[in-house]
C-alpha cells in the first residue's frame, strides 16, 4: 500500500466494508424483526402502511447517522492513541 491516507482518500480502503457482519444472535433477532414487521404491515391499510414505512425510513436514517458518529469517534480515539504511543505523551 503506497500511503494509507492516499489509499483512504481514493476509496481503496473502505472501513465500512471491513466491519463485521451480523453475528448469529443478531441475525436471528433481525429475522424476527423482519417477520414481525411483515405481519404488522399485512394488517395495515394503505395510509397506515405509508406511516409505518416512513417510521422505518426515519429510524434507518437515524441509525446511519449514529453509526457514522460512532465510527468517527472510534477512529479519532484510535488516532489519538497512536499519537500518544508514538510520541510518548498524551494529546
Amino acid at each position: 500500500m503506497e500511503n494509507l491516507i492516499t489509499e483512504l482518500y481514493y476509496g481503496n480502503i473502505r472501513p465500512v466494508e471491513q466491519m463485521g457482519g451480523l453475528t448469529g444472535e443478531a441475525a436471528a433477532i433481525m429475522k424476527r424483526v423482519h417477520e414481525n414487521e411483515d405481519k404488522l404491515e399485512a394488517s395495515l391499510n394503505n395510509q397506515e402502511k405509508e406511516l409505518f414505512r416512513a417510521i422505518q425510513d426515519d429510524r434507518l436514517d437515524a441509525a446511519s447517522i449514529i453509526e457514522e458518529n460512532r465510527f468517527r469517534e472510534a477512529f479519532t480515539l484510535g488516532a489519538r492513541l497512536m499519537v500518544e504511543i508514538l510520541t510518548g505523551s498524551p494529546q
